[in-house]
């Protein structure tokens, strides 16, 4: 039984281990190091967003036997100064899209719209 199943089962408990490394994510496939060896594993994200741990982050790993869930990338410190309800989008590049509790957006970095670059004046 895969993971995913088990935990939608009542009952049914799965060991969770708080972290494993990150080896390599290139492939679109990321293998983590945690405490059942270096293996592949398959990534969680909420519906609509796609992410890919970079080298060497330290992920959080939900493991069953042979099979791992990457769960999410532990973090270490709040560059946004994020505060409670707020939401913080950042790459690797630079790239940010805060969304603030007054409403406000904030957006670094080159912005397309439609494949269209928007400039500021």
């Amino acid at each position: 039984m895969r993971i995913s199943e088990k935990i939608t089962n009542a009952g049914q408990k799965t060991r969770v281990y708080t972290s494993g490394k990150v080896q390599n994510s290139a492939d679109r496939r990321g293998a983590a190091s945690a405490v059942n060896g270096t293996r592949q594993f398959s990534i969680v994200t909420p519906g609509g967003m796609e992410y890919i741990p970079r080298q060497n982050e330290d992920a959080v790993m939900l493991s069953e036997g042979q099979e791992q869930l990457c769960i999410g990338v532990r973090m270490m410190t709040n560059r946004f100064d994020t505060q409670p309800g707020e939401v913080a989008l950042f790459s690797a590049g630079g790239a940010s899209v805060e969304i603030k509790n007054d409403g406000k957006i904030y957006l670094t970095g080159r912005v397309f719209i439609n494949g269209t670059e928007i400039g500021v004046e």
